[in-house]
C-alpha cells in the first residue's frame, strides 16, 4: 500500500467513525425523547458548523474536481443527525411543557 492509499485509508477511517459516533445519540433520543440536557446553542452552533462547513467542501471539491467522499460521508450523515437533534429538541421539549 503506498502512502497516499494509507492517507485515503486513514481518512475514511476517520471520517467514518465521525459518522457513527453521532448515532448512538440519535437513536437514544429516538428511543425516550429525553432532549433536556441538550443545550439549544450547542445544538444550533453545531448544526451550522457542519451545514457550512460541508458547503465549503463541497464547492471546493467541485472547482478543484476531486472528491474528497470520506467528507462528503462525516458531514451528510452529521448534518441529518445533527438536524435530527435540534427538531427533536424543539418537538420534544414543547410537547413536555403542554
Amino acid at each position: 500500500m503506498n502512502t497516499v492509499d494509507f492517507i485515503e485509508a486513514v481518512g475514511w477511517f476517520g471520517n467514518i467513525i465521525l459518522s457513527i459516533g453521532v448515532l448512538p445519540q440519535v437513536v437514544q433520543t429516538w428511543r425516550t425523547h429525553d432532549v433536556q440536557s441538550f443545550n439549544w446553542l450547542f445544538l444550533l452552533m453545531w448544526a451550522l458548523g457542519v451545514l457550512f462547513t460541508f458547503v465549503y467542501i463541497a464547492y471546493n471539491d467541485m472547482v478543484v474536481g476531486k472528491y474528497q467522499w470520506p467528507l462528503w460521508l462525516n458531514y451528510l450523515v452529521n448534518i441529518i443527525a445533527t438536524f435530527y437533534l435540534v427538531w427533536a429538541k424543539y418537538y420534544y421539549g414543547s410537547l413536555k411543557k403542554s
